[in-house]
């Protein structure tokens, strides 16, 4: 069985897939960006500390670009621009602003499911740079520390000159559908209990992404997958992964999970797969994620919830 022509096409409405901001150009080197966008009234300034990113009941907190002042442990970067706003991060220590009244520290995952469309984007391109700045904090090359450069963007090693960007890690996310168009889901050693999802894993170095897909698959599942097709992809920054969005064809259906990551498989027909979610049976990915996205459109419609919540 090849894959149907429906799980060919890209995913829509696939939150992050089109970006709302427009970004800083990285090539073009400009020291006084930042401080001319810190001295307007009309910069809008996020502060993110380890606890999560300062907000107020279901909307980012910001400061303008006069009412904040920066502290010497304290990093910025421009995130870039949308709907005639600059928007500037600053990476602040939590215990710092514990009685400025900023309100409530907001983390990612609280975020998904309650922000609007701009400022979980923002949110996201903020996390994933922040996470980058936290965690490469020395010149690979020399070991010497480093300094904010490129608007943020880039962090310059104090010995050598030499300039770091930030890293992504792909990860390939599958919807495996066997010959009786039945969906598999498993369940994860990190997940609650009674969460399902569709298997992912990361790409390899030198591994092509649809290698990636069949190898992971085969690993946690023991499926054998011929055709793969790509659908779309979407940024996680926990901690700094690109979800890479897939179908494909399983031309096997014995199912071995690995017993390390994966402790339980099953196949799902629609009809299964709504009795278990009404049930409360099991659990699935909601929201903003591309695993909810990549099990809605193997589903066709809204999934059900569970019936007594």
């Amino acid at each position: 069985m090849a894959l149907a022509e429906i799980y060919r096409t890209p995913l829509t409405g696939l939150h992050f897939g089109q970006s709302l901001i427009e970004r800083p150009l990285t090539e073009q080197q400009d020291p006084l960006l930042l401080p001319s966008l810190l001295k307007q009234t009309g910069t809008k300034v996020m502060l993110l500390s380890g606890d999560g990113a300062a907000a107020t009941d279901s909307e980012l907190f910001f400061l303008s670009g006069t009412q904040y002042q920066a502290k010497e442990s304290e990093r910025q970067v421009y995130l870039g621009r949308a709907a005639g706003t600059d928007y500037v991060l600053a990476i602040v220590e939590a215990d710092d602003y514990k009685d400025s009244g900023l309100g409530s520290w907001m983390t990612l995952r609280e975020g998904f499911a309650m922000l609007c469309e701009l400022h979980a984007e923002l949110f996201v391109e903020a996390q994933a740079i922040a996470n980058w700045i936290r965690s490469e904090k020395f010149c690979p090359r020399c070991g010497s520390p480093v300094a904010a450069a490129t608007f943020g963007w880039g962090q310059r090693c104090v010995n050598n000159d030499h300039e770091l960007f930030p890293r992504t890690d792909p990860a390939i996310i599958a919807s495996v559908i066997d010959s009786q168009d039945r969906l598999l889901l498993g369940s994860n050693a990190t997940f609650k209990k009674r969460m399902y999802s569709v298997l992912a894993g990361f790409v390899e170095a030198g591994e092509s992404l649809e290698s990636a897909v069949r190898r992971e698959i085969f690993e946690e599942s023991g499926v054998r997958i011929g055709e793969v097709a790509y659908r779309g992809s979407q940024p996680w920054p926990l901690p700094r992964s690109l979800m890479l969005g897939f179908a494909a064809e399983a031309v096997s259906e014995q199912l071995v999970p690995d017993g390390a990551e994966i402790m339980d498989l099953r196949w799902f027909t629609r009809a299964e797969l709504r009795e278990a979610l009404e049930s409360g049976t099991i659990e699935i990915p909601r929201g903003v994620s591309i695993a909810h996205a990549l099990i809605r459109t193997w589903y066709g419609e809204p999934l059900p919830e569970a019936l007594n919540k």
